[in-house]
């Protein structure tokens, strides 16, 4: 049995539509699959953790870099390593993660490429970041980038992706720099102001903005990206050149490869974990799990 979990909401509420398409592709082939429709958020993790303590030949996510999030948690939630593969159906409004894997995977926009790939175990092992309780395949990042993905939300479903262009004009005008302690690997210490830090093992976020080039999803590496405190002018200068990837010759900008990172804010944040922001006042841990998943 293959299990498939969509996000209702996804892509402007686009995402059920494809229900029977999937359905007649499977039967087509004699298959069967379970097609799940989430409810709620959250709810996605729950799903997942529940099939794969019972069993699957696979699953397929259909929703945004969110929903792809709650899935892979589920999947990790208590191990390194899972050999269920997982299908991904991009819906969603910035549909990240999918832009890193296209070099691994070749194409893929069109839903059939995906279930082909699954049914005929076309995989790519990829790593995974696990930060305490949540797991996440491309980047989290804190400071105005977190705040952009906050302040897109009341729009998102008007203007799609569209919103964070909008959101980011509002962001920079409310910008103030956040004072983070960081701990790289267990013996680098960075304490100081900083406009973002992204946590990354995917390329892209923010829609199609490439703040790790230098990135794979297959090295075992967290990219991890500081920009260290910048002015509200200097701000909104700052994401027009990472449109045009000149972000990495900035002198605010430092970039570190590890295996750990932990991060400490001085005051109450959000931390946006694959677009899906959580309450952060606390330490968090990332660490890289290697090649912990399938996915196509």
């Amino acid at each position: 049995m293959y299990h498939c979990i969509i996000n209702p909401v996804a892509g402007r509420g686009t995402a059920p539509k494809i229900a029977d398409e999937i359905k007649k592709f499977m039967t087509a082939k004699n298959l069967n699959i379970d097609i799940i429709i989430t409810e709620k958020n959250t709810v996605a993790t729950e799903l997942a953790k529940t099939i794969c303590k019972n069993g699957s030949k696979g699953i397929i996510c259909v929703g945004g870099d969110g929903t792809l999030q709650e899935v892979v948690t589920g999947m990790l939630a208590d191990k390194n390593k899972c050999n269920i593969p997982l299908g991904i159906i991009s819906r969603g409004s910035g549909n990240d993660f999918k832009r890193s894997l296209k070099p691994l995977i070749g194409k893929t926009d069109n839903f059939l490429d995906c279930l082909q790939a699954m049914t005929t175990q076309n995989y790519v092992a990829v790593d995974a970041i696990k930060s305490d309780n949540q797991v996440f395949l491309n980047i989290a990042n804190c400071g105005i980038d977190a705040a952009i993905v906050k302040n897109a939300l009341p729009f998102k479903k008007i203007l799609g992706k569209n919103a964070y262009l909008l959101a980011a004009f509002v962001s920079i005008a409310q910008h103030k720099n956040i004072k983070l302690s960081v701990n790289i690997d267990e013996n680098t210490n960075i304490e100081g102001k900083f406009t973002l830090a992204a946590i990354c093992n995917g390329s892209y976020y923010g829609g199609g903005i490439r703040v790790a080039p230098q990135a794979i999803l297959t090295d075992g590496k967290i990219i991890l990206c500081l920009v260290n405190e910048m002015s509200k002018i200097r701000a909104l200068t700052l994401f027009p050149v990472m449109l045009l990837e000149k972000h990495v010759n900035l002198k605010e900008v430092t970039y570190f490869e590890c295996k750990k990172v932990s991060i400490i804010p001085q005051n109450p944040q959000k931390l946006c974990v694959d677009g899906n922001l959580y309450d952060w006042q606390n330490k968090v841990n990332f660490e890289i799990l290697p090649k912990a998943i399938l996915v196509c």
